[in-house]
C-alpha cells in the first residue's frame, strides 16, 4: 500500500485489547486496520477462561446478549493444596446468577475473539489475518507505518497501537517494553477437557448456566512459585497451571509434567475423571506488576494489554478487563489525536493520563508488591502448606485427646519448624498477596 492509502489507526494484534481499540476508533469514523498474525482472531490467543465484561458493556451495551459465553461464574473458591489434600474457602452468591451476572463469564477464546472481531468489522474496521508485522516504517526520523510480511507489504498510518502480546518485539524496538526477567515471567499450560454437561453440573453442584472458578495455590505447582485453576464451560473444563520461569528452573520442573501432577492431585482428579482432552495450549504471562511497566507511548505509538504488562496476578486473576480498558482508552486517545490532527506525544500522552485515572493502574498499584513478595517468600508455596496441613488435620482428628492438650502439643511441634518471628513475617507477606 502507498502512503496515499494510509489509515488513521494501525492496530497490531487481534486480541481483546487490540480489537477494543479498533472498535472504539472505527465506531467514531476513523479508518482502522487491525493486523492479526493468526488465521483468525483468537487462533493464537490463550488465557485461563474467565472473561470480565464491564468494559465491553461500556462500549457495546446492545451487543452483550449476543456474546458466545459458556457459563456465568457464580461460585469462586481458593484452595491451598498440600501434598495429598487441600484447605479451601470461597463463596457462592445467588445474586451472581442474575443480571448483570457480576460481569464474569467463562468463555472459549477462539469463539469469543472471533465474535468480537466480527463486531469490530461491523463498526468499520478492516481486519487482515495472517499478517506478521516485522518492523516500523521510519521516514525523516518519524514512524509512518509498519512493514508487514504479506502481499500488502508496507502499511501506512498516523498512529500505531501495539497489542501484540507479552513479548512485544515492536515495543522493545522502541524502548517501550522491558525485557521480562525470569522471576516475572510465568509459563502457563492449559488443557480443555470434555465431559458431558450433566456430569459437570453434578460434580460442581451447578444449576443450568452457573459456573465455577477454582484457584489453587501451594502445591498446585508442586511447591514452585505458581498456581493452578479449574473453570467450568458448558461441556468442557478448562484446567491449567503456571509457574515463574525462575522457579521452574530452580526446581528443574517441566511445565507439562507440572500440569500432569496437578491433574492427578487427589483434590483435582475427581473433577476431570473420565474426561477427554480436546485442546492443549501454553503461553507466557507477564507478572511484572506496576513497578515493571515501561513508558506506554511515544510519538504515533501506544502500547496496550499484555504488551504493556497489564495483568493483575493477585487473588483476583484479572487480565482481559485490564486489556480491554487499555484498548478502550487507546482508541479514545486516537480519536482525540485525529480531532486535533496531532499524533505527537503532546496529545498521545493523554493515553497514560487516562490510564492513571482508571482501575487498570490503580489496581496494579495496589498490588505492586505482589511479584517480589512471592519471589522472596517461597515458603508460602511448600513449607507453609505442609505446616498448615499438619495443624488442621491433627486438630480435626477425632482420637479422644483433649483439644487444649492437642493444641499445645501441635503449636510446640510447629514452632520447632518455624519461629514465631518467621510466622509473623510470613503473615505480613501473605497479607500483601490477599489484600
Amino acid at each position: 500500500m502507498s502512503e496515499n492509502e494510509k489509515f488513521d489507526v494501525i492496530v497490531v494484534g487481534g486480541g481483546p485489547a487490540g480489537l477494543t481499540a479498533g472498535y472504539v476508533a472505527a465506531k467514531a469514523g476513523l479508518q482502522v486496520v487491525i493486523l492479526e498474525r493468526g488465521d483468525f482472531c483468537g487462533a493464537k490467543n490463550v488465557f485461563g477462561g474467565i472473561f470480565f465484561t464491564n468494559v465491553l458493556k461500556q462500549i457495546m451495551p446492545d451487543k452483550i446478549s449476543e456474546m458466545p459465553v459458556e457459563r456465568v461464574v457464580t461460585k469462586r473458591r481458593w484452595s491451598l493444596l498440600t501434598p495429598d489434600g487441600e484447605i479451601a474457602g470461597g463463596f457462592k452468591f445467588t445474586k451472581y446468577s442474575e443480571e448483570p451476572y457480576n460481569n464474569s463469564y467463562t468463555v472459549i477464546r477462539a469463539k469469543f475473539d472471533k465474535w468480537l472481531s466480527e463486531k469490530t468489522e461491523e463498526a468499520g474496521a478492516m481486519i487482515l489475518t495472517g499478517a506478521t508485522v516485522d518492523d516500523f516504517i521510519i521516514e525523516d526520523n518519524k514512524i509512518k507505518g509498519v512493514k508487514v510480511r504479506m502481499e500488502e507489504g508496507n502499511i501506512y498510518g498516523d498512529i500505531i497501537i501495539l497489542a501484540d502480546g507479552v513479548n512485544s518485539l515492536l515495543a522493545k524496538k522502541l524502548g517501550l517494553h522491558k525485557e521480562l526477567p525470569k522471576e516475572a515471567t510465568i509459563v502457563g499450560v492449559k488443557e480443555v477437557i470434555a465431559l458431558p454437561e450433566e456430569k459437570i453440573k453434578d460434580r460442581f453442584q451447578l444449576n443450568e448456566n452457573d459456573g465455577v472458578a477454582y484457584e489453587y495455590f501451594g502445591y498446585a505447582a508442586k511447591g514452585a512459585i505458581g498456581s493452578g485453576f479449574i473453570y467450568t464451560n458448558k461441556d468442557t473444563i478448562s484446567i491449567g497451571v503456571g509457574a515463574t520461569i525462575k522457579s521452574l528452573l530452580e526446581h528443574k520442573y517441566n511445565p507439562n509434567d507440572l500440569l500432569e501432577y496437578f491433574k492427578n492431585h487427589p483434590a483435582i482428579f475427581p473433577y476431570i475423571r473420565d474426561g477427554e482432552q480436546k485442546e492443549y495450549s501454553a503461553h507466557l504471562i507477564p507478572d511484572m506488576g506496576y513497578d515493571g511497566i515501561s513508558k506506554l507511548y511515544k510519538d504515533n505509538v501506544m502500547v496496550v494489554g499484555d504488551a504493556a504488562g497489564f495483568v493483575n496476578a493477585s487473588l483476583f486473576h484479572e487480565g482481559t478487563n485490564l486489556a480491554m480498558e487499555s484498548g478502550r482508552i487507546a482508541g479514545e486517545t486516537a480519536i482525540e489525536a485525529k480531532r486535533k490532527n496531532d499524533w505527537s506525544s503532546a496529545t498521545i500522552s493523554l493515553y497514560e493520563k487516562r490510564l492513571n485515572e482508571s482501575f487498570v493502574i490503580k489496581d496494579l498499584k495496589k498490588f505492586r508488591k505482589l511479584p517480589k513478595t512471592l519471589e522472596h517468600n517461597p515458603q508460602l508455596f511448600k513449607k507453609y502448606p505442609e505446616i498448615m496441613e499438619e495443624f488442621v488435620r491433627d486438630m480435626f482428628t477425632t482420637d479422644g485427646e483433649p483439644k487444649n492438650n492437642k493444641q499445645r502439643r501441635l503449636i510446640g511441634r510447629l514452632l520447632k519448624k518455624e519461629s514465631i518471628f518467621g510466622f509473623i513475617k510470613t503473615a505480613f507477606a501473605a497479607r500483601r498477596v490477599i489484600l
